[in-house]
């Protein structure tokens, strides 16, 4: 992505920044319906749905990364080109206290002929329980979370593929806890997150892949585990605008190559370790209880052995 590319971008940046300045002006109205709304930050997860209710929140994101963090933490150039991924989270309330979910994902990418076409990336089965639900002015609560991930999207033979590679290849197992609490007479939701993927998981790789492999090359990857945690602040100064604050820090182990090349060579890789920090300002904007509108982005901040991203994104929640 060319520099110049940033420009807009940067712009979109301030102006998620200086527009809750705006908004801070607004003054709240007196009558019946005039009560806090909250969406959910871009990254932190919430807590089961009521019985009966179905959430969908589809999500466009668009990621920059012209810059990267090198293993001491230094920003070096990045020529990585943009990419635009669809994610689409699908919930359901099973009961009060268990939601059952899927989130299917895909890429907007470039072919070798200039003309773009949707490429399905992996897809996640979730389960996520209740553990907590409080009374009193900060109705704490506390969930956990099972994820299994299928491997839909495509990871290797990518000699002959459209496009770039979409998935990891890969069945992964995913568990995460989520706390969410009121404050200031409900008018602040703070959330925190924590999660895990499992170490251990394999894919097969036959020739060019993800993992940096090229054609002829036959062997196995084998995933390390990842970590993750955000802590979110989501503030209502509007019954239809609510202003988000979230930080997110990520770790992986990185992944180990196994194989033999084309040529017969034997392969034997440990990729570094990595982590990154991100900052997520947003925007809600909500057009009733049922539908509403979060628009931020994703800023990496700070790493080692990641891209810096910048990731302008936007989803419409739906609730049914």
């Amino acid at each position: 992505m060319p520099v110049s590319y940033l420009a807009p971008v940067r712009s979109g940046a301030l102006a998620a920044l200086l527009l809750p300045m705006s908004l801070m002006a607004m003054e709240r109205p007196a009558d019946a319906d005039a009560h806090p709304r909250f969406l959910g930050p871009l990254a932190s997860g919430g807590q089961p749905l009521p019985k009966g209710m179905l959430n969908v929140e589809p999500y466009l994101v668009t990621t920059l990364s012209t810059k990267s963090f090198d293993g001491d933490g230094h920003r070096r150039s990045n020529d990585a080109p943009a990419q635009l991924d669809v994610l689409v989270p699908i919930k359901y309330g099973v009961t009060d206290r268990l939601t059952l979910g899927t989130t299917l994902s895909g890429q907007y990418d470039r072919g070798p002929r200039g003309g773009r076409d949707v490429v399905l990336g992996d897809t996640s089965l979730s389960a996520q329980y209740a553990l907590y639900s409080g009374g009193g002015a900060h109705r704490a609560a506390w969930a956990a979370t099972a994820q299994r991930g299928l491997p839909t999207g495509r990871h290797d033979r990518l000699q002959y593929a459209r496009h770039a590679g979409s998935g990891s290849g890969a069945l992964t197992t995913g568990l995460s806890t989520q706390g969410q609490a009121y404050f200031l007479d409900g008018m602040l939701r703070a959330r925190v997150d924590a999660g895990w993927r499992l170490p251990a998981s394999h894919a097969g790789i036959h020739g060019k892949s993800v993992y940096g492999t090229a054609a002829g090359f036959t062997g196995w990857a084998r995933l390390g585990s990842t970590f993750n945690s955000s802590v979110a602040a989501e503030y209502s100064v509007h019954p239809q605008w609510t202003l988000v604050a979230e930080a997110l820090y990520e770790r992986d182990r990185g992944a180990r190559v196994r194989g033999t090349l084309a040529d017969g060579t034997a392969l034997d890789r440990q990729d570094p370790a990595s982590w990154s920090l991100s900052v997520l300002p947003a925007v809600e904007y909500h057009f009733n209880d049922q539908v509403g509108i979060i628009g931020g982005i994703q800023l990496g901040v700070a790493g080692r052995n990641t891209a810096a991203i910048i990731a302008p994104q936007v989803a419409v929640n739906v609730a049914f």
